[in-house]
């Protein structure tokens, strides 16, 4: 079986140090992968991207000729973000998220449909959950001011809710276009460790976070 797979940071399994320096672990994981099961993965994920980018990426993947089973389209973590420094120079404004809800859904969709007529299955995935405080801390050491930022958020679990829309949108797509869903969302939820899986910036994961995420991964695959 031979898996691509399309994502931002997230999925290049970029682990976070006490300095807050990234470092990506996805290589050494899905190594582990495929010694385990056989199965071949193409990571063309990539720090920062959202799901525009993803689709430039991918349709330049297919115009090459790409061979695939599966690929694996992992985006809204980046795409549900704001620019936080203008965010708190103009706390009053009215300010929208990188992508908005509708483009980002209508995106994936296209891209969803690309695959297909490339005789390849798309399987989507949710997104693991976030810590607020931890992310709004981690926008701080940033440089923009978090007193204002938190303002115009009116509270700080606004970033979590957020989140969670574009990854319940997600879940609600697969369903409309009876896609696979590897939904990752449940499964840290469920945890009752779940603060520990997520790193201290709040938006990526520790290496137990990871490789439970390899695991949800591992298991929907194997059930297609």
């Amino acid at each position: 079986m031979k898996v691509q797979i399309y994502g931002d940071s997230l999925m290049k399994g970029v682990v976070v140090d006490e300095n807050y320096h990234y470092k990506p672990l996805a290589k050494t994981l899905l190594a582990e992968l495929q010694e385990a099961t056989g199965v071949e993965t193409v990571n063309r994920a990539h720090f920062g991207y959202t799901v525009d980018k993803g689709q430039a990426v991918l349709q330049k993947d297919l115009e090459g000729g790409m061979v695939s089973d599966f690929a694996v389209i992992e985006f809204g973590g980046n795409d549900c973000d704001f620019n936080w420094p203008e965010v708190a120079q103009s706390p009053e404004a009215v300010h929208a998220p990188h992508t908005p809800l509708e483009k980002f859904l209508g995106t994936v969709t296209q891209m969803t449909q690309a695959l297909k007529e490339k005789g390849i299955q798309p399987v989507l995935m949710s997104l693991p959950p976030l810590d607020a405080q931890r992310y709004l801390n981690f926008i701080g050491r940033l440089g923009s001011d978090t007193a204002k930022i938190l303002h115009w958020l009116g509270d700080v679990n606004r970033i979590y809710r957020y989140q969670e829309m574009y990854s319940n949108q997600i879940a609600k797509l697969s369903r409309k276009l009876s896609l696979p869903l590897i939904d990752v969302r449940t499964r840290f939820l469920e945890r009752r460790d779940c603060g520990q899986l997520i790193a201290r910036d709040g938006i990526h994961l520790t290496e137990a976070g990871y490789r439970l995420l390899l695991d949800e991964c591992r298991r929907e695959m194997a059930s297609l």
